[in-house]
């Protein structure tokens, strides 16, 4: 059976009733390249005209679109988390083994803005519009996804009937930031039309400087793998052969950092992903390594021990070396004794048994 088959052959030969195979190989995905990436922004630029966002005076409406969404999200973390599971979706690490935005097709890039569309009004219930993509404060918003900032590809039909409110969205896997806000479409601030045949537009300067921004620049939760700086590192985890292989790998070279349950399906590639970072607790044991994950009490210890705290289906490893009075170092009890962060030179010792908690 070659790869991207569905069924047996045997099974087909022989004339029986076709089942899906239970099997398939593990995806060693394209490199991922540097030329087709968004430029290197970590936010909005300064003012380059002398327009500035509307006073409330000026658009109520837009104010009270701005109101009812910073009200649903103060500091921002439903927002990133719907890009962060836009872009996870579209990679589908678990059947493809990609995590970076130049293994996508063409066809999938285009996709993305949907994505984080759906994702936006899922984690936020908004209504359908009327004649937009959302009804927000009893007004027709239209959702705008770029991944390179300020390059939202507006339609006519945002200003021919009226000039219409857009919510602009922008992040960037690889500086790790994300912004959203605001803008009132009409010919003021934008560009000419150019020679595109569905007639769509971009912001000119003015318009850049009129956005009231929402969250002006925030941190998107870490694309693990693309942000792995060491190709040895890379190889061993991406590249693997076998999916517990790679998720042992994962926690073993990238201890001390957060790790989402996405990059554990996509160095798994198996559908009982969860059962692998069990399985890598175990193995990892004999080195002195253990896996927090985010039901207590890991959070707990992790915050004693100075780590970053795992959440909702999250994971942090470190090395562990038996406490001894006057170490400098944090500690935790662990089976009644107490254990720090191992220091590099400390000699390996076995990590304790974690306690229980619910499924990971």
């Amino acid at each position: 059976m070659v790869q991207g088959e569905l069924f047996e052959d045997d099974e087909i030969s022989a004339g029986l009733p076709r089942t899906l195979r239970v099997h398939r190989s593990r995806i060693l995905p394209v490199r991922p390249s540097t030329a087709s990436r968004p430029r290197m922004m970590t936010g909005p630029s300064p003012f380059h005209t002398d327009a500035r966002p509307p006073s409330p005076e000026e658009d109520p409406e837009i104010w009270a679109v701005h109101s009812v969404i910073r009200s649903l999200d103060p500091d921002g973390v439903r927002t990133g988390y719907a890009i962060r599971e836009a872009l996870d979706q579209i990679y589908d690490g678990q059947r493809t083994g990609r995590w970076d935005y130049t293994q996508l097709l063409k066809t999938e890039k285009t996709h993305v803005g949907t994505l984080v569309e759906i994702w936006l009004q899922r984690e936020f219930g908004f209504d359908d519009g009327e004649e937009l993509d959302y009804r927000i404060a009893s007004v027709d918003v239209d959702c705008k996804w770029s991944l390179n900032l300020y390059d939202w590809e507006i339609p006519q039909e945002m200003n021919s009937r009226g000039d219409k409110i857009a919510l602009v969205v922008w992040a960037n896997e690889y500086t790790a930031r994300w912004a959203s806000g605001l803008i009132r479409i009409s010919e003021e601030v934008l560009r000419p039309l150019g020679r595109q045949r569905d007639g769509k537009r971009r912001l000119n300067d003015r318009g850049r400087d009129r956005i009231l921004w929402i969250h002006p620049g925030a941190d998107l939760v870490k694309n693990t793998l693309l942000h792995i700086s060491d190709p040895r590192k890379l190889k061993i985890i991406a590249y693997a052969t076998h999916g517990q292989t790679a998720v042992t790998n994962l926690f073993r070279e990238l201890t001390g950092e957060l790790i989402n349950r996405a990059t554990v399906l996509t160095a798994a590639q198996q559908v009982d992903s969860a059962k692998r970072v069990r399985d890598a607790r175990r193995k990892l044991q004999p080195e002195g390594i253990v896996i927090l994950g985010h039901y207590a009490p890991h959070p707990r210890m992790a915050a004693e021990l100075q780590l970053p705290v795992p959440t909702l289906g999250r994971f942090v490893s470190i090395r562990l070396h038996p406490w001894e009075p006057g170490d400098e170092e944090p500690h935790t009890e662990i089976e009644g004794s107490l254990w720090r962060r191992a220091r590099p030179r400390d000699p390996v010792v076995p990590a304790p048994t974690l306690p229980s908690q619910g499924s990971d």
